[in-house]
């Protein structure tokens, strides 16, 4: 068996059968692929676009919006073998406790799982990534600095503490794994295979065979004992959602959960810091590609539950390296909102990632000082709460594939804003208390929070995790409730957003259902 099968060249199937059929080949769904192939067990990977970035697949994604402005949904998720960790720059970081706690007293939802149970999934989702667990350590990091760890402002503060994130060597799984799956006789993946509906028996219980479709024509259907969907947060819902001619309100939607509860995680460059001897290089942001890591400064568990706030914390970015971005970013301002313009896609991989001059021409509108080589912009980054009208609906328009196309409102809660305008005000107290620098920076209102604010390409929520049935989508091993045989991976299972890139925690929950799926397997053979 060949392991690639490309259906714009190969024969028209008519029925394909496996073990365990997982949609989408990006983080989630290669993560489980090549961890199932460890097992006897058979198993089938559907990618909806080929080994390269096309046009025509990308424009598949194209989506009506409202609320606050987003990116095209075409440009900013990636629609081939690897998914959108083709554009990833590699940020890693475990989620804190308190994401996994929630906030009750905000009415953020904890987890159906505790920290401990995920944390040795967490482990080998970083070894994968090629990170000794240490390297999140902020005293570990200054140490490799040559910076004693008491010169942390953690040291002195009680509201601002260091966390680092990591980047891996390692961001395109399809690239680093696609030769790994390939010596494995039990794994096959199909490339240009659309999954267009989900098929459910008469009871709605149980989930038959999936529709498939190709651009090129080609329409089969998929067998298999269980299905895992792992499209990414917003494709996952629209899947749900649009397989609706047994359940009218779509699948897992018999509480109305399926699409809402779409979170990011909100970026917001606002304000100017002019640091003096004593704030350390450490944060400079200037140096996150030379290190391969990110030092920032975030709020302490203690601030966040004083202020009933969310997780807050702050980049700090020269303003001398926006201009390195601008030209790119033109090119996106003349060409993004074309459907398939390859053009536009190719500016976007200038740009996408940790980009400072994507935002601060609007900062440049209002700063009074003159941009120098000697001061930071702030990136400030939040936590999104969990918002019923943030969310996925479908349209009545259909795209090629005759799929109803997707309507996202990206919305923001007073919790959201609150968060910012906190986050803001206790950063600027603490570098101006510890004597680090001086901040220059507008308060950050409603108003200028929705004109300024991006997101950061991470789509969270739709279809979350939940202890009852009556409270989300899937259960804790992410089996859809009232489904017996379909699964979901990847973000949109998160009940809420955390602080940081999802990437590693959606692999480590990938590792973990894969053990279950096993589990499950070996019980019903």
């Amino acid at each position: 068996m060949s392991t690639f099968v490309d259906l714009r060249t190969a024969g028209q199937p008519t029925a394909v059968r496996a073990d365990i059929c997982i949609v989408g080949a990006g983080a989630a769904g290669i993560t489980l692929a090549r961890y199932l192939g460890k097992h006897n067990v058979q198993v089938l990977l559907l990618e909806s676009g080929g080994l390269t970035l096309e046009g025509e697949t990308q424009s598949l994604y194209k989506a009506e919006q409202h609320g606050v402005k987003y990116y095209d949904l075409a440009a900013c998720r990636l629609r081939y073998f690897g998914g959108t960790t083709n554009h990833w720059a590699g940020y890693c970081h475990p989620y804190t406790h308190n994401t996994y706690s929630g906030r009750p007293e905000l009415g953020v939802p904890a987890w159906p799982i505790q920290e401990g149970e995920i944390k040795p999934y967490i482990d080998r989702a970083a070894q994968d990534l090629g990170f000794n667990i240490d390297s999140f350590s902020a005293a570990h990091e200054a140490l490799k600095d040559g910076v004693d760890p008491q010169q942390l402002p953690d040291r002195s503060s009680k509201d601002i503490y260091t966390q680092v994130f990591q980047l891996t060597r390692k961001p395109r799984q399809g690239q680093i794994w696609r030769d790994h799956l390939a010596g494995l006789p039990n794994v096959q993946v199909l490339l240009h295979a659309n999954v267009t509906h989900i098929n459910l028996n008469k009871d709605g219980k149980r989930v038959t065979s999936l529709s498939v479709k190709s651009l090129g024509g080609q329409s089969f259907s998929v067998e298999a004992t269980t299905f895992v969907l792992a499209a990414h947060a917003i494709e996952n819902a629209r899947l749900l959602l649009d397989s609706n001619d047994v359940v009218p309100t779509g699948i897992g939607n018999e509480h109305d959960h399926v699409g809402r509860y779409f979170m990011e995680h909100p970026k917001l460059i606002s304000g100017r810091f002019f640091p003096n001897e004593r704030f350390l290089r450490l944060y400079d942001g200037g140096t996150i590609h030379t290190l391969i890591r990110n030092a920032n400064l975030g709020l302490t568990e203690s601030c966040i539950k004083r202020e009933a706030i969310l997780d807050y914390y702050c980049r700090f970015l020269p303003v001398a390296e926006f201009e390195q971005t601008q030209d790119a970013a033109r090119q996106l301002k003349a060409a993004f909102w074309k459907p398939a313009d390859m053009k536009a896609l190719k500016a976007l991989g200038q740009v996408v990632g940790d980009i400072p001059g994507l935002y601060n021409y609007a900062l440049s509108k209002w700063a009074r000082v003159p941009i120098t080589g000697s001061a930071f912009n702030l990136d400030h980054r939040i936590e999104q709460a969990p918002n019923r009208d943030s969310r996925i609906t479908l349209s009545n328009e259909r795209d090629v594939l005759g799929c109803r196309k997707v309507v996202l409102n990206w919305s923001f809660s007073d919790l959201d804003y609150k968060t910012y305008a906190k986050g803001q005000e206790i950063l600027i107290k603490e570098l101006t208390r510890l004597k680090l620098g001086t901040v220059v920076a507008p308060p950050l209102v409603p108003d200028v929070i929705n004109s300024m604010v991006k997101g950061n390409n991470h789509h969270i929520g739709t279809a979350r995790m939940s202890k009852d049935a009556s409270d989300g989508v899937v259960d804790a091993n992410l089996k859809v409730h009232g489904i017996d045989n379909l699964y979901v991976a990847g973000s949109a299972v998160f009940p809420t957003s955390g602080h940081s890139v999802p990437t590693m925690i959606i692999m480590a929950f990938s590792i973990r259902l894969s053990d279950h799926l096993i589990r499950v397997h070996r019980r019903t053979t």
